[in-house]
């Protein structure tokens, strides 16, 4: 049985593609880098990680019947993850209308928990049921038709997680290099208010979706 295909390589590049592109996870880690420092946000990137590849492993698992079988389970962490997006959404407009400038933010004097960036992290990814379905794809163009066996599943799996972790780590340090941040200081309202707005799309879209 050969696992290394051609189609594999294409579901790497999928998953790449997937994962570098501006998203709710990608915005939430630029937003914690610029306001909390980069550690912070390689540790919230690294909780978003450990949250996706959570549903990774599930999918790899074949539990997609179980939570099937049991929607409102599954219909109740689309809710949840509904209004933690919401309530980032409320932090992104609260900033957007914040006249901070960037010489008031001074990370060093702040505190900063890092277990809390972390937690933040992980609970954005599994109130993102969403994910799930986005393994199983990945799965199913990795390992077609007779590749698909107990063993094999877990494969595109391990092989996506140095890819999240580089592309999301990268985030963090490209969002807490100073010419960025104070780029992004000179376009605050405007970019914050993008991250609001996309943020509240998700939320609400994972509300009020149909069950």
């Amino acid at each position: 049985m050969e696992i290394f295909t051609l189609n594999f390589f294409i579901a790497l590049l999928i998953y790449l593609l997937g994962v570098a592109s501006p998203g709710p996870s990608n915005l939430a880690i630029a937003h914690t880098s610029i306001y909390a420092g980069r550690k912070a946000g390689i540790v919230f990137a690294l909780g978003i990680t450990c949250g996706s590849f959570f549903w990774g492993i599930l999918a790899a698992s074949g539990l997609q019947p179980l939570l099937n079988k049991y929607s409102d389970l599954l219909y109740i962490l689309k809710l949840l993850g509904g209004l933690y997006f919401l309530y980032l959404a409320f932090n992104s407009f609260k900033m957007a209308f914040n006249k901070q400038k960037r010489k008031s933010v001074d990370i060093s004097k702040k505190r900063v928990s890092y277990p809390k960036y972390f937690l933040f992290g992980v609970v954005m990814h599994l109130l993102n049921p969403k994910a799930i379905a986005v393994w199983i794809a990945i799965i199913a163009v990795a390992l077609p038709n007779e590749s698909l066996n107990t063993g094999s599943l877990y494969v595109p799996v391990i092989a996506c997680l140095p890819i999240g972790i580089f592309v999301f780590i990268g985030y963090s340090f490209m969002f807490s290099n100073e010419k960025v941040v104070n780029r992004y200081f000179s376009f605050k309202r405007y970019i914050d208010s993008i991250v609001g707005t996309t943020f509240s799309v998700v939320g609400l879209k994972l509300i009020f979706e149909e069950k």
